[in-house]
């Protein structure tokens, strides 16, 4: 029965996010900033909330992906006004290396190649084509860039390490942060495309609640063998 309840309390709150995610999508799109200033810190704080309540308090992982999502909620806070983007671009990489340090906690450092590699040849490639664009934030975006792939080689490390629903989960995450940061980018440095903002929101806010959700399931499945 408690089993049950827990389930259904999730589900209740999970369906809270997904309608604070939505109206803030909505009103952004339609530009009702007062609203949208209001709905984009408050769908992080209850994807905040959902971890602190549902997660498995006894693990490190959980302990950290709360730090981190807290300096996302800092970072969605100042990113409403462009004059404070370079601390708001701190804050989520604080945000990553509290995420990145959850996920060696979980389940130790993770020195897959291939991944790396391929997360380098993107993430280098992708840097050199926004160079010429980011003018005096040449240096802290790069070095966004290496924390954001370094987060993203660990999370899916994990994947490859063990083939549970938690791994599974975060490995998808760090895949959606990727893509989401890689939109605002090109729609911050280069030019804005269609559905530039829904899709920018809706990758990041998929993600972090699928890292807030993998920390409430980390301590309840069993270990599974390494598919590599």
């Amino acid at each position: 029965m408690r089993l049950a309840q827990r389930r259904n309390t999730k589900l209740f709150f999970g369906t809270l996010i997904l309608l604070a995610a939505i109206l803030a999508i909505y009103f952004n799109s339609i530009g009702n900033a007062p609203l949208f200033t209001v709905l984009k810190p408050l769908t992080t704080i209850l994807i905040l909330l959902f971890t602190v309540l549902f997660g498995i308090k006894k693990s490190k992982f959980h302990k950290w992906m709360v730090i981190g999502l807290c300096f996302c909620l800092v970072g969605d806070t100042l990113l409403l006004a462009d004059s404070y983007f370079a601390f708001g671009l701190a804050a989520f990489l604080l945000a990553h290396l509290c995420f990145s340090y959850g996920f060696i906690c979980l389940g130790g450092f993770k020195k897959y190649i291939f991944p790396l590699f391929l997360l380098g040849v993107f993430g280098l490639g992708y840097y050199w084509i926004l160079f010429d664009a980011l003018n005096a934030l040449k240096v802290p975006v790069l070095l966004y860039f290496l924390v954001i792939l370094f987060m993203a080689w660990q999370g899916i490390g994990l994947r490859i390490w063990k083939a549970t629903p938690p791994h599974t989960l975060i490995a998808l995450a760090v895949l959606l942060f990727i893509i989401s940061d890689a939109m605002l980018a090109w729609a911050k440095f280069k030019e804005h495309f269609p559905l530039d903002g829904i899709l920018i929101l809706a990758t990041y806010w998929t993600s972090i609640f699928l890292l807030a959700l993998s920390a409430t399931l980390e301590g309840l499945v069993p270990r599974s063998k390494a598919i590599i």
